[in-house]
Formats: structure tokens, sequence, C-alpha cells
């Protein structure tokens, strides 16, 4: 995918990280298993809000580098969802 087209994705995804879409769409994700040490992969949440499991792995790094501070302003406003830095 073009990162011209990657930005427009990303930039109309944007207004739609509330925390009630983050939540559904990360339970979707858990229904249909956890990622390896638990939870959900933000690549792999990534790849799925962006409708793009195709991406590869610097595509969607590059896009969740730009998505990385709405989605952690929407998980913090869902008790029930935390957000994992690891190494």
């Amino acid at each position: 995918m073009r990162y011209k087209e990657l930005g427009q994705q990303v930039e109309g995804l944007r207004a739609h990280l509330t925390p009630a879409f983050v939540e559904d769409t990360v339970r979707t994700l858990l229904r249909q298993g956890e990622d390896v040490g638990g939870g959900v992969n933000a690549m792999r949440l990534v790849k799925h809000l962006l409708g793009a499991p195709q991406l590869r792995d610097v595509e969607a790094t590059w896009a969740y580098e730009r998505l990385k501070k709405p989605l952690l302003l929407a998980v913090g406003q869902v008790p029930s969802l935390y957000f994992f830095e690891g190494d």
C-alpha cells in the first residue's frame, strides 16, 4: 500500500477512535484469540482497524505511530482495558 493512501486511511480512522469503538474492536479481536503474551498486539489492532490484514509490519508500524495517541486516549477511558508497552 502506498503511504499516501495509508495516510488518508489513518486520518479517516482517527475521528472514529472513540472509547466505545476501540473497546468493541478489542473485544472482537479477543474473541478471535489472544496474542502471545495475552491481550491484543498493537499491530494486529491497527491492521484490523484499517481493514488491512495484509499490511506489512513496517506499514502497520508507520500507521501505529500516527494512531498511538488517540488509541491511548480511548483505551484510558475504558476501565476494563489497559495499554501495556513491553520491551
